[in-house]
């Protein structure tokens, strides 16, 4: 039993190699039935480590705790495990063609899988870094899986700015085991209130803070989100800003875990990166006619979001991030994976030559309305129960709120801006008889339905001890929020981003190079020091 985790982390990668070598039609119900042995073993391995505490930490060949090699799980490991194996799931789903079946593509997908479930349940810091720098470098390959140009130097710009990342995160985990003599986070943990007072810790954390930034897609290093997201392919960018983006707010939540004994103020310092990430990412979605950019700075926009409530000491609301996590992973998938069919459909990626999608893929457009409500907070939906714990457990700072709420006008803004797209008369010359991933749509959008209403009703899945009774979804002010809100972004869409200006062209024109990314960089690490060693 204490071994499954293990278990788990290897199924995946050794049905990727065996996929890779026998190169079989076959070998795809191959992947499906090591994806529901995980299923099966994460649940099985789930159901008795919330009984057994034993369960929880496996140290791997009996060593010592300080020297040996261990996987740890709780409530929030488990929470991240069973949202990536849904999520590989559907991918696996949306990507069935026996008949078109790229082994090398499956190859990684599953490989991927395997290296990320090793992330989430490490309790070693080297081991943390390895999967990363896995992580990283699979991603990229799958980005310029095409092998495209502009695939291949978004993949390259990718790899060398979270590279840049990584680097500075294991000159931290060097600075911990020149203080610890160990790597191990539950023992790290548990002595770091003797080193609350060293300046190497505080170099460490900066350093290893500044590597997740990276990894998240946080204010000012964010810009290989975009980049990546428009080359990759639709069913890896849903992976990416479903899933993989998800692994650094995971670190950064591991790593203040790890550094709470030293007791550094983080909380406001991430508070104005998470609402900065928002409003530019929002910012600069707005101004997109690309369905694909728009979606990507929105994944930026929502994972400031999600940092404004996982940097609050307040439980409710930095479980209201996690809760958002989740939350943000299935709409923005089904969003995603929703891009892919209308560009193969429409030949097009610009959101102002695509009309009368509800006439050509009416199935489609109903799944892409639910994840446009979902994400803009409507009650009875997912979206609305995260954002509402982050926005009303900010009530009792008024600027802290207005932020917040000002961040979702603008989403509301950028989706009606998005919904143009389902209205007007068919533009096609032929009709679309079937669209093979209609049934996994289907099983995202009922899963953003059953998850904005089965905490309502039962605490089984509150691992977090959230009150959910403080929201009111069937409420006439709730929804009058939701219809201000919408309201306003309807406006402000009408009258600012729909005339198209000469400052949203200019925006939508941005780009960062390489080089001045690695100099914001630079500059953002060397600020984080200024802040947490010499001002905190």
């Amino acid at each position: 039993m204490v071994t499954l985790p293990v278990v788990i982390i290897f199924i995946p990668i050794i049905t990727s190699l065996i996929i890779y070598l026998i190169k079989d039609p076959r070998s795809y119900y191959l992947a499906l039935i090591a994806q529901a042995a995980i299923t099966v073993l994460a649940f099985y391995y789930f159901w008795h480590f919330r009984d057994d505490y034993s369960l929880t930490l496996l140290r791997i060949g009996g060593w010592e705790q300080t020297i040996g090699i261990s996987i740890r799980n709780d409530e929030i490991s488990m929470v991240f495990v069973f949202l990536a194996i849904f999520a590989w799931w559907m991918v696996l789903l949306y990507v069935f063609d026996t008949k078109k079946l790229d082994y090398n593509f499956l190859f990684f997908l599953l490989f991927l899988q395997g290296v990320f479930l090793g992330l989430l349940q490490t309790n070693d810091l080297f081991n943390a870094f390895v999967f990363v720098e896995l992580t990283t470098i699979i991603v990229t390959i799958l980005i310029a899986f095409k092998k495209v140009g502009n695939a291949f130097r978004s993949g390259l710009y990718y790899l060398l700015l979270n590279t840049s990342g990584v680097l500075l995160f294991l000159i931290g985990i060097i600075f911990i085991y020149y203080t610890f003599g160990t790597i191990n986070m539950l023992h790290v943990s548990e002595h770091m209130h003797l080193h609350a007072n060293s300046t190497l810790i505080r170099f460490a954390y900066l350093l290893m803070l500044a590597g997740v930034a990276v990894k998240s897609a946080l204010f000012p290093v964010f810009t290989w989100l975009p980049k990546a997201h428009g080359a990759a392919q639709s069913v890896v960018s849903a992976l990416l800003s479903g899933l993989i983006v998800k692994g650094g707010l995971y670190l950064f939540i591991r790593i203040n875990w790890m550094f709470s004994g030293a007791e550094i103020p983080y909380s406001m310092f991430f508070f104005v990166i998470g609402a900065l990430t928002a409003y530019l990412g929002i910012m600069f979605a707005i101004t997109q006619t690309d369905i694909k950019q728009m979606l990507a700075y929105s994944t930026v926009s929502q994972v400031g979001i999600i940092m404004m409530g996982l940097s609050s000491l307040d439980e409710q609301l930095f479980y209201g991030g996690i809760l958002h996590i989740i939350n943000h992973a299935l709409f923005k998938m089904l969003l995603f994976m929703i891009a892919g069919l209308i560009v193969k459909v429409y030949l097009s990626k610009n959101v102002n030559n695509i009309r009368g999608m509800f006439r050509t893929m009416p199935f489609v457009s109903t799944t892409m309305i639910i994840a446009m409500l979902a994400i803009t907070g409507l009650p009875f939906l997912n979206g609305y129960l995260s954002k509402s714990f982050i926005l009303y457990g900010y009530q009792d700072s008024t600027w802290q709120y207005w932020l917040v709420f000002i961040v979702n006008i603008g989403t509301a803004t950028l989706f009606i801006k998005f919904s143009t797209m389902l209205f007007g008369p068919k533009r096609l010359s032929y009709p679309v008889k079937h669209i093979r991933q209609d049934s996994v749509l289907g099983l995202i959008a009922l899963a953003i339905i059953v998850f904005g209403n089965i905490f309502l009703f039962t605490d089984w899945l509150n691992f977090f001890d959230l009150d959910f009774t403080l929201l009111k979804p069937g409420s006439f002010t709730a929804f009058l929020d939701y219809f201000v809100i919408a309201g306003l972004g309807f406006l402000f869409y009408w009258f600012v981003v729909r005339q198209d200006g000469r400052f949203i062209r200019t925006l939508r024109k941005f780009n960062l190079s390489f080089e001045h990314a690695n100099y914001i960089f630079i500059v953002f690490a060397a600020f984080m020091a200024i802040y947490f060693v010499f001002i905190t």
